[in-house]
This record gives C-alpha cells, sequence and structure tokens, in this order.
C-alpha cells in the first residue's frame, strides 16, 4: 500500500510540475470532499480545471486512463461542485482533465470528460 500511495503522490506532482510549464497555475493539490477527491485542480487562464492523474509504473501507456470510468467521473464531478461552492467560483469556466505519468512519459488530455458524460478517447 505505501509503494502505491508513494507512486500515486510521484504521479501528481509531475503532472503538476508539467502543467505549470504548460502555463496552468495550481491551486490545489488532492483536495477531498465528502463526495470524493480531485488530485489536482489548476488554473488554466479563466478556466479552473479538475485533474485525475493516473500513475503507471507497468503496463502500455494509455491504460491508466481508461481507470477512470463513469463512477470515478462522476465522484470527481460532485467534489468539483463543493470545491467550487466553497471557492464563490460557480459561473467559471471549467474544464476535466486526465494526466497519466507513465515512467518518463506523460500523457495529458484536456477536457477528457463531461461531467456525468463519457470518457471521450
Amino acid at each position: 500500500m505505501k509503494q502505491t500511495y508513494e507512486t500515486g503522490l510521484f504521479g501528481e506532482d509531475t503532472a503538476a510540475a508539467y502543467l505549470c510549464e504548460k502555463g496552468m497555475v495550481l491551486l490545489a493539490h488532492r483536495y477531498r470532499a465528502k463526495p470524493g477527491e480531485i488530485d489536482l485542480i489548476m488554473k488554466d487562464g479563466d478556466t479552473v480545471v479538475f485533474v485525475e492523474v493516473k500513475t503507471r509504473l507497468t503496463g502500455e501507456a494509455g491504460w491508466g486512463l481508461s481507470a477512470v470510468k463513469t463512477a470515478k467521473q462522476r465522484r470527481i464531478a460532485r467534489a468539483a461542485t463543493v470545491w467550487m461552492m466553497q471557492n464563490h467560483c460557480m459561473n467559471a469556466l471549467i474544464r476535466f482533465d486526465l494526466v497519466e505519468v507513465h515512467g518518463s512519459e506523460i500523457l495529458h488530455i484536456p477536457n477528457a470528460f463531461q461531467p456525468y458524460g463519457n470518457f471521450q478517447h
């Protein structure tokens, strides 16, 4: 369990650094609310971006993203709603991104899903 936790933290830190290099600003890391957890909350221009990060040490690149099923997307969307209410930004533009960290490779899929929608390949 500890190795999995540390692997996840490494992936989230790697993803945050990558997205910051692309010009995004980190607003929150490992945000937790009753409905669920959001790995990263970033600001991309005027858009608030809720980011799910998957870190894989084995397997093929891209497989980690398939782990973000509809139920997980719903939990992320509900937690995002709580965060937006707490931060008084219910009218903000929002986006849900996925990032997979696979070794030294980073796969970033902006606008990967819509709240209560399906993952877009």
